[in-house]
């Protein structure tokens, strides 16, 4: 049997650090990966000089020392990294050794997706606040958004709507 391991708690830890969800699911090829590559995105995209200009209020500067080409590649992968380490731990307790009640079915689908697309377009349009402040409100906004539709979406049972359903209606 395999170790129960908490979806909520890979995804608390890879939203830390992208790839250590990972590494705590014991997907090890996964988590170095994308440890390397937020380091590597990180660094080239002068993230963390960004940062610091944007507390401190100095937009301007933050704008100008963001690498764009590069920062556009960090909210999907920091998206990517949560989804696969939460539904990775889903996975493992489904093939394992317990499942509770409310790690039926992979949820947040439309979140991730929407924290990743927000993210995007909140750093294209980023002219006033700087790159990082815009992100972080352009992920919250495609959070909410990616809340919204999924809900829309799914029908009452949890399932999802559409023509190709493979069950049969109840009798």
């Amino acid at each position: 049997m395999k170790e129960y391991r908490s979806p909520h708690i890979a995804l608390l830890w890879s939203l830390a650090i992208p790839g250590f969800g990972q590494i705590y699911n014991k997907d090890y090829l996964a988590g170095v990966l994308l440890v390397v590559l937020e380091f590597l995105i990180n660094t080239r995209a002068n993230l963390n000089l960004s940062i610091l200009y944007s507390f401190r209020g100095q937009f301007w500067l933050a704008c100008q020392s963001a690498n764009l080409q590069w920062l556009l590649f960090y909210p999907c992968v920091y998206s990517f990294a949560s989804w696969h380490a939460y539904t990775r731990a889903l996975q493992n307790n489904r093939n394992g050794s317990r499942v509770l009640a409310d790690e039926q079915s992979p949820s947040f689908i439309g979140q991730f997706i929407g924290v990743a697309a927000g993210g995007t377009l909140g750093i294209i349009y980023s002219y006033y606040i700087g790159p990082v402040l815009c992100g972080l409100i352009g992920m919250g906004l495609g959070c909410a958004a990616g809340f919204i539709v999924e809900h829309l979406l799914r029908k009452p049972d949890g399932e999802y709507g559409g023509q190709n359903s493979n069950k049969k209606p109840a009798e």
